[in-house]
C-alpha cells in the first residue's frame, strides 16, 4: 500500500512540475449538433475537454485529448394523447491532435485531430404523463477534428472546433457533425 501511495504522489508531482510548461489545458464549451441525425432541435447542454501536449516536432505541438459533450432534446409528437420523447445524448471523444501556430506571436493556433468517438443515446418515451420505458444505445465511430484557438492571455484562450464522426451505429446518415465554441485555461 505504501509503494502505491508513493507511486501516485510521484506521478502527480511530476505532472505538476511539467505543468509549468503549460502542457495541460482544460476547456468548457457549448456543443451544437450539425446535421439531422439527432434532429435539428438537439440542444447542447455543455462540453468539457482536457488536453495534454507531450511532444514538439518543428512548429507542431503534438498531444492527446479527451472531450465529453452532453445533449438534451425533447420531441413532441402531434397525436392523441400527446406523446413526448426525451432524448439525452452523451459523446466521449479520445483523440490525438497536433497544434500549429498560425501567427508569428503564436496567439492563434490551428488544431487538427484524429481519434475515436463513443456516444450514448438515451431515449425515454412518454404517452401523456406516463413513461413507457427507456431505451439506451451505445455507438462508436472514427472522429476527425479541426479547430482554432486564440490566446486572450498567457493562460486563457477562446476555442472553436468541429468534429466529424463517421458512425458505425444505426443512424439515418452515418456522419455526425458537432460544433463546439468555448473557452479554456492552460496550466
Amino acid at each position: 500500500m505504501k509503494n502505491t501511495l508513493v507511486l501516485i504522489f510521484a506521478i502527480v508531482g511530476l505532472a505538476f512540475m511539467r505543468a509549468q510548461d503549460k502542457d495541460w489545458s482544460v476547456e468548457l464549451n457549448y456543443p451544437v449538433s450539425i446535421g439531422e441525425n439527432f434532429g435539428a432541435s438537439n440542444q447542447g447542454l455543455f462540453g468539457l475537454g482536457l488536453k495534454y501536449r507531450f511532444a514538439t516536432y518543428g512548429n507542431w505541438r503534438l498531444g492527446a485529448s479527451l472531450d465529453a459533450s452532453w445533449f438534451s432534446t425533447e420531441f413532441v409528437r402531434d397525436s392523441d394523447p400527446l406523446q413526448t420523447d426525451k432524448v439525452r445524448d452523451f459523446f466521449m471523444q479520445p483523440r490525438f491532435f497536433a497544434a500549429l501556430p498560425v501567427t508569428q506571436n503564436r496567439k492563434l493556433q490551428f488544431l487538427v485531430g484524429l481519434g475515436w468517438a463513443l456516444y450514448r443515446v438515451s431515449e425515454e418515451n412518454f404517452i401523456g404523463e406516463q413513461s413507457t420505458g427507456k431505451t439506451v444505445k451505445w455507438n462508436s465511430g472514427l472522429n476527425a477534428n479541426t479547430g482554432l484557438t486564440i490566446d486572450i492571455s498567457s493562460s486563457w484562450f477562446l476555442a472553436t472546433q468541429f468534429d466529424l464522426i463517421l458512425s458505425s451505429g444505426e443512424t439515418a446518415d452515418r456522419t455526425i457533425g458537432l460544433m463546439k465554441i468555448g473557452a479554456g485555461y492552460r496550466f
